[in-house]
């Protein structure tokens, strides 16, 4: 083919990159934070323990725990063990209150066995 006759055949472009090279951020944090421990798993194994053992002896100790914990992760934003330290506190609490609704039911019963409704 003559030069300036026809159509040019087709030479792909290759990019051409301008500017200053930029470093991106690796993730490295800009200082050691230090994160104090909790005893926000015992709290979670104390407030569990009831349900496999039964009774309330376990639970209080749990929520004692579990607000301790919860007094420090809440001073630290984005503590590891502050969903632990929360689920223990709810768990104990829920623990507490089926011990009581027990405790009143059989109250219930042996007042009314006593009463001879039975």
């Amino acid at each position: 083919m003559q030069p300036g006759q026809g159509s040019v055949p087709y030479t792909p472009q290759q990019p051409v990159m301008t500017g200053i090279p930029v470093t991106v951020g690796t993730g490295v944090p800009v200082g050691a934070q230090f994160i104090p421990t909790t005893n926000a798993l015992i709290a979670l194994i104390l407030a569990c323990g009831p349900f496999v053992i039964g009774g309330v002896c376990l639970s209080i100790p749990a929520v004692i725990l579990a607000t301790q914990a919860l007094k420090i992760t809440q001073s630290m934003p984005n503590h590891p063990d502050h969903g632990t330290a929360r689920a223990a506190q709810i768990v104990g609490w829920i623990n507490i209150a089926l011990s009581i609704l027990v405790a009143v039911g059989m109250m219930a019963l042996i007042a009314l066995e006593q009463g001879g409704y039975f």
